[in-house]
Formats: C-alpha cells, sequence, structure tokens
C-alpha cells in the first residue's frame, strides 16, 4: 500500500498533496525514482494508493469521463469518480469470476436464466465477496472553474474527494484526508496539529510533512517522498509546483529535530521516580543517567554556595 495526504490551507487559496513512491502490484512492492501515484488533470490532483494495474485502470476511466465533461467543477468531477467507480468496480471482479464465460457483470445480472439458480446465486455471492478485495483508493482534490475564477474576494473553496470500492465522499468540510495503508497514523497527527484551511500554507506544508514522516512507521508506507503545493490561482492549467528533494530533506532535518514525538529526558526522569514507589531498581537510558548526574552536580553546587 502507500499513504497519500491531501490537505487544505491559505484561506483554500492552496492544497497540499504529499505520497510515498512505493507501489505495489499483486505479488510484490517497490520504490520507483518516479512514478504515477501523483497526477493532474484538468486543474485536478491524483493520488492512489492500492494496487498498481488497477489503480492506473480507475485514473485513466475517471480521466476518461472528465475529459468528456461540460466543465470541471466540483459536482461534474464527483459525478465523474461515480462512474470511473461503475465502471471499474464491476471488471475487477469479472475479471476474476466470469471471463470463463466469456461475461461481464451487466450481461451476467442479465443471463440469470441461463445458469442453474443455485450456480448463478452462488457467482452472485463471490462477486460481491471478491470485490471487497478491491484495494484502490484516490484522493482528487481541486477548485474547479468557477472557484478558480472568483477572485481574491475570499469566496472560493477547495474541494477534497476520495473514492474507494464503498463509494466516492467529500471532504471539504474537514479540510484534510487521508488514505492507504499508513493513512490513520497521517490523519491522526492532522488532527492533532488542529490541521485548518485558514493556516498558512508553511503551517500546513509542515503538517502535511510531519503525517508523512510519521506514517513511515506503517507497514507498506516507503522513505521516499512527494509532495506537491496546488494554488487556486495562476496561469497552468495544473497550477502550482513541486517541492524540491532538497527542500523535503531540509523539512525532515527540521522535524527531527524539532517535530518528531519523543519523551524528554525531564519527563523520563520523573517517571522513573513515580515507578521506583513500586520496583527498584529500573532499566533506564543513557540520557536519563547523564540528567540526573548534571541534576545531581547542580545541586550539590547550589548547595555549597554560602
Amino acid at each position: 500500500m502507500t499513504v497519500c495526504i491531501n490537505a487544505i490551507g491559505d484561506n483554500h487559496e492552496a492544497i497540499v498533496s504529499c505520497v510515498d513512491t512505493r507501489i505495489s502490484t499483486a505479488t510484490t512492492s517497490f520504490d520507483p525514482a518516479v512514478g504515477r501515484k501523483i497526477c493532474g488533470y484538468r486543474g485536478w490532483t491524483m493520488l492512489s494508493s492500492g494496487t498498481l494495474a488497477y489503480a492506473e485502470a480507475l485514473i485513466d476511466r475517471f480521466q476518461d469521463h472528465l475529459g468528456r465533461a461540460q466543465d470541471n467543477d466540483p459536482p461534474t468531477v464527483q459525478r465523474c469518480l461515480e462512474l470511473a467507480l461503475n465502471d471499474e468496480l464491476p471488471r475487477f471482479s469479472a475479471a476474476r469470476l466470469l471471463a470463463p464465460y466469456g461475461l461481464d457483470v451487466a450481461s451476467f445480472l442479465a443471463s440469470r436464466h441461463s445458469f442453474a439458480e443455485e450456480r448463478w446465486n452462488e457467482l452472485h455471492r463471490q462477486i460481491l465477496e471478491y470485490s471487497e478485495s478491491y484495494d484502490v483508493e484516490l484522493l482528487v482534490s481541486g477548485w474547479g472553474q468557477t472557484q478558480e475564477g472568483l477572485g481574491g474576494q475570499g469566496r472560493a473553496s477547495g474541494y477534497i474527494f476520495s473514492i474507494d470500492r464503498y463509494g466516492v465522499t467529500s471532504h471539504s468540510d474537514e479540510g484534510f484526508f487521508t488514505s492507504g495503508s499508513g493513512k490513520e497514523v497521517a490523519h491522526s497527527l492532522l488532527s492533532f496539529f488542529n490541521q485548518e484551511p485558514r493556516l498558512t500554507l508553511a503551517q500546513t506544508v509542515y503538517h502535511v510533512a510531519g503525517a508523512k514522516f510519521m506514517a513511515e512507521r506503517a507497514a507498506g508506507v516507503g522513505p521516499s517522498t512527494v509532495m506537491r503545493v496546488a494554488r487556486r490561482v495562476g496561469t497552468e492549467d495544473w497550477r502550482g509546483y513541486f517541492i524540491q528533494p532538497a527542500e523535503i530533506a531540509e523539512i525532515y532535518r527540521v522535524w527531527r529535530r524539532h517535530g518528531s514525538p519523543r519523551v524528554p529526558v525531564s519527563a523520563e526522569a520523573r517517571v522513573v521516580e513515580l515507578l521506583s514507589n513500586h520496583e527498584s531498581p529500573q532499566n533506564v537510558t543513557t540520557e536519563h543517567i547523564a540528567f540526573v548526574t548534571r541534576r545531581t552536580i547542580r545541586r550539590s553546587r547550589q548547595n555549597r554556595t554560602p
């Protein structure tokens, strides 16, 4: 799997997107130098997680529907996502269970009388059960032409949609969303930071980066990071820019120094003191030993002061 993160910031003027580069096939996973985990079409950014072939098929289907649509506004995008899922999810199950019969799901449902009732019911059950193994998730974010044309009047809204085997959901009110195997860790950190669309772009980038770094502890999340800032206003079709690898590395160094959760040595020392009421001695870190030693020396010097 992977982790995909979207967060709206700068009062809805920017959307920060982040993914790792790890991709999975039906049999393995690997970390390519480049990939299609993040891409753009008609002003919308797409992040994907799940089995590579199925994710790309869903993206292709969505882009096909959106390319033929009259506009790229949020209601149209949501409808195109629904149509794409309605195409691909039945195709996923049919490829596994109906190929020997030369049928797709629609043909199967229309040919009930061509099967013995017991066999038809069994295939119907298997199709539904197998659809639960469809692991593709997409995050699609942007504004659409109407929102992009509002100007700097403070009325525009960024949109985030998620799509998985259960359907399409809007997360614009929350202002952020995550998907993939690392989604719970990333979502928890963004919640801890109280990430909201009103926050500055710098705050949002840092929060999203920190969520990605924390999510690397989850199974299936790769160490490489791709991050992009989408802008509501601009001249390009896919407005915005990528945060460069060297810049991500600098954010990571700052995160490791100031943001990465750790137990303060003073907190460890106090907990050791509390636990000593129940058991002694205890295993402690070398940092704790150094802290206690320094504290003892300092207190000794204070007591000798006339």
